[in-house]
This record gives C-alpha cells, sequence and structure tokens, in this order.
C-alpha cells in the first residue's frame, strides 16, 4: 500500500536538496600574499682595534732567571707605529734556562745589531762553543756570518728572535761554516736596521 509523506516533512528535504546542489565546488579566492617589511640602515662602523705585539729578548742571569733565558713581552700597539715599546707592555713571561752544565749540547748565544748599510755587530752572551762569528750585510735585510771553525751541520741547530721593528725573521745554515739570516719587514720586504736580535747556535753532542 502506497504511503504519503507528510507535507511538513516533504518541504524540508526539498529544501535540504537545493542547499546541497547550489553550492560551488570552486575554491574560493585566496587572500594577498603578505609584505615584508623596509630593511633597518646600517649602523656606523665601530672603531679599528689595536694590533697586539710580541717580542723576544735574551734574559741575562739573574734574579728573573739564574741561568739566564727568555723574556717574553706582549701588548698592544697603542699608538700604531708597529713597536713594542716600553709603555706598551701589557705582560712579560720568562723562559729560563735549566743547569746546562748535564745537557749533551754546547751552544754560542749572541745579540745581534745592524744600522744603515753597515755590517751587523754581535755582543757574545755564552759562548761554550768557543766560537766566533764574522757578519757581514750581502744586501738589503740580508747578512751571512762566517764561522772561524767547521761545525757538524747534522748536529747543529740555531734560534732566533724576530726584533720589534721587524715581522719576520729567516735564518739557515750554510754548510758547515756558514748561517745567513734574512729580515722582513711585510711579505717578502728585506729591511736593514735592528737591534739585540738574540741568536743561539747550538751543537749537540
Amino acid at each position: 500500500m502506497k504511503k504519503n509523506l507528510p507535507l511538513p516533512l516533504l518541504g524540508v528535504l526539498t529544501i535540504l536538496f537545493f542547499s546541497i546542489f547550489s553550492c560551488s565546488p570552486e575554491d574560493g579566492t585566496n587572500g594577498l600574499d603578505g609584505k615584508d617589511g623596509t630593511n633597518g640602515l646600517n649602523g656606523s662602523d665601530g672603531s679599528d682595534g689595536l694590533n697586539s705585539l710580541i717580542a723576544t729578548f735574551i734574559e741575562q742571569p739573574g734574579e728573573n732567571c739564574s741561568q739566564g733565558g727568555f723574556r717574553i713581552d706582549v701588548g698592544l700597539d697603542a699608538n700604531d707605529n708597529g713597536e713594542l715599546e716600553a709603555g706598551e707592555v701589557d705582560s712579560s713571561e720568562y723562559l729560563c734556562n735549566m743547569d746546562s752544565s748535564g745537557f749533551p749540547f754546547t751552544s754560542y748565544v749572541s745579540l745581534i745589531s745592524q744600522s744603515g748599510t753597515d755590517d751587523p755587530t754581535s755582543v757574545i752572551v755564552e759562548n761554550s762553543l768557543s766560537l766566533g762569528i764574522s757578519w757581514v750585510r750581502e744586501s738589503q735585510g740580508r747578512y751571512l756570518g762566517t764561522l772561524d771553525r767547521a761545525i757538524d751541520i747534522g748536529k747543529t741547530v740555531i734560534f732566533y728572535n724576530t726584533p720589534s721593528t721587524h715581522t719576520g725573521v729567516r735564518g739557515e745554515l750554510v754548510g758547515n761554516n756558514q748561517v745567513r739570516l734574512e729580515l722582513q719587514n711585510g711579505i717578502n720586504v728585506f729591511a736593514d736596521n735592528f737591534e739585540n736580535l738574540s741568536f743561539e747556535l747550538r751543537e749537540y753532542e
């Protein structure tokens, strides 16, 4: 037997049907993309920092080192002249020699200075090698030392410091009776005029 739906229910279903099929299947329009804010202005450059400098000197036997040794001064180049002056030294450290009486080597230690186009001069600090070295200026910043006797080059080493007036030192043994020093004040810029370059030639047994 056929049954009829009540009129109120039929009206609700009709409205629901048209509501469903009248909705658009398409996506809505995207919103506008956000934009980055404007960059701020660059700040002012700060002041250049000061360069740190290190200077090494031979320390004579005494209160700081009973057997002698080396003093290392450290500080800032306050006046920017490339030299660590006495008033710019912030701290000093000492590398002291031990009693060398039992060490298996003998040594020649000196302080070397040079001015203008003159040959370097040296002040001997220690010479248990009983050795003499005569220095000549080969060219600007290059110096050759000739020993008054031959050494065993296979058992010999040299040590030296960089004067505060220069940026670097290179040294080498030339055969068994000569040594060469080259002083730089810049990259591959050889320069004269220095004081108290610490130099040691040490021959092991």
